[in-house]
């Protein structure tokens, strides 16, 4: 789960909450099964890489034992993790493209920066693209025979972090015009200062996309004390927090009249146990004591 973070959110820039799924959504055969939930900007949320501790059946099947302390062979509990890459690739789309197209973060950009030449200025785009990979620096020249216009509707659509226009003007002030894809502003910078501007923008480039991403979840998740109030929360593009009598077999027929009264699921508890009291004291549908605390969610 730790490695989760670090990739999905540190480098993807994807906001996500880790539940411990109920007994009747775990992965069949473990014990216990944690999924890391994305929530896109309508709402909805994409189950992302998933971790499982699995029950002993698994290393019975595989005879897969270790010795103890006393030289006594015994079966070892195992553990599988699904990574999702498409379905994180899927959110990468969702949650940080806009109505010009992608936006890739810097560090999984294909393309960190294009180039683009206005009038014959090749050689010094050249120059550019060199100095710029010489430095581990993922750069492209577009030099086909579209307009500037063009060009530059393409890579936005493309999601490249940073563009740099050069004209005759730019070689001459030895002087650099840059769109950065996140801002949708331009900057300039001297020509012998593009490689710690590209560093030191990239860095900034990417907090602000996590930034903005993050921010999906403020007042996001509301307490709810009822069906009207979970409707009314997931309708809205919202998570419904709530009190629920049992996350085992007991509390499945609970969720299976959420899933077909409200069409939202119960995504589970979060890793970090809460305590049930005030408006999450009781079973949101049955009224029972609550036993935990879980969020309802749409899914795609």
């Amino acid at each position: 789960m730790e490695t989760t973070k670090e990739v999905l959110h540190d480098i993807y820039g994807l906001p996500f909450i880790f539940f411990e799924r109920p007994s009747w959504d775990k992965f069949p055969g473990a014990k216990r099964t944690f999924a890391a939930d994305v929530l896109n900007p309508d709402g909805r949320v994409v189950q992302q890489p998933s971790t499982h501790l699995l029950n002993l059946d698994f290393s019975k099947g595989f005879d897969v034992k270790f010795k103890d302390k006393d030289g006594k062979e015994k079966y070892c509990y195992l553990t599988c993790y699904g990574p999702a890459i498409s379905r994180i690739l899927a959110s990468v789309i969702i949650v940080h493209g806009d109505n010009q197209g992608l936006k890739f973060p810097w560090k999984i950009a294909p393309i960190q920066v294009i180039i683009i030449p206005i009038g014959d200025v090749m050689k010094k785009a050249e120059e550019l693209k060199k100095k710029l990979k010489d430095n581990k620096i993922d750069a492209d020249i577009d030099s086909s025979d579209k307009t500037p216009g063009e060009k530059f509707y393409f890579w936005e659509m493309k999601g490249v972090p940073l563009r740099i226009e050069i004209g005759k003007r730019e070689v001459e002030n030895k002087e650099l015009t840059i769109y950065r894809r996140d801002t949708g502003k331009k900057e300039k910078t001297n020509e012998k200062d593009l490689i710690s501007y590209v560093i030191r923008t990239a860095e900034d480039y990417d907090k602000n996309l996590i930034k903005a991403a993050d921010n999906l979840f403020n007042n996001r998740i509301v307490d709810t004390a009822s069906k009207d109030e979970i409707k009314k929360a997931v309708d809205s593009g919202k998570i419904a927090r709530c009190g629920f009598c049992s996350v085992d077999e007991n509390g499945e027929k609970c969720a299976e009249l959420i899933e077909k009264e409200i069409s939202a699921e119960v995504k589970g508890t979060k890793f970090e146990k809460e305590k049930p009291q005030g408006k999450t004291a009781e079973c949101v549908i049955c009224g029972k004591k609550a036993k935990e605390v879980v969020y309802v969610a749409r899914a795609y």
